[in-house]
């Protein structure tokens, strides 16, 4: 029945218009799509997606981050995320699975989390320790 909640439903989400302007913290735990410009952190549980239109100033924090607008400000996808041939970010950004497309801008510092696959190859290649930080007295 239309409008009745089945058990683990979760809604559609949220989109911000083209035409909105939002100032402050915009959490969903479903989707996020944006259109319009944002000066705060965005967070989901979900998928993130920065349209064409877009613009963010603050941190994003979202399960997958679809970039195709403009973002100044830190990127966390726990899982994948994709900065499309519009797409431009300058901040940091993380995650563990990431498509940068030809056009695409970033500037910043990016950090992939070692999976599980690179734990273990390492534990099967025993490499020297390295020495960082040694300190030489000269006489």
């Amino acid at each position: 029945m239309i409008g009745e909640k089945r058990p683990g439903a979760s809604g559609p989400g949220t989109v911000v218009g083209a035409n909105v302007k939002l100032v402050g913290t915009l959490q969903d735990a479903n989707d996020i799509v944006i259109h319009g410009r944002i000066e705060g952190e965005v967070v989901s549980n979900q998928t993130i997606s920065i349209m064409e239109t877009a613009y963010v100033k603050g941190p994003v924090s979202g399960d997958v981050v679809n970039i195709a607008g403009k973002i100044r400000g830190s990127i966390t996808a726990t899982g994948r995320l994709e900065i499309l041939p519009t797409g431009k970010i300058f901040g940091s950004i993380t995650s563990k699975d990431l498509s940068i497309k030809s056009g695409a801008i970033f500037v910043g510092k990016c950090t992939m989390p070692e999976g599980e696959k690179e734990a273990e190859e390492q534990e099967e290649t025993p490499e020297q320790p390295k020495k960082q930080n040694e300190t030489y007295e000269v006489e």
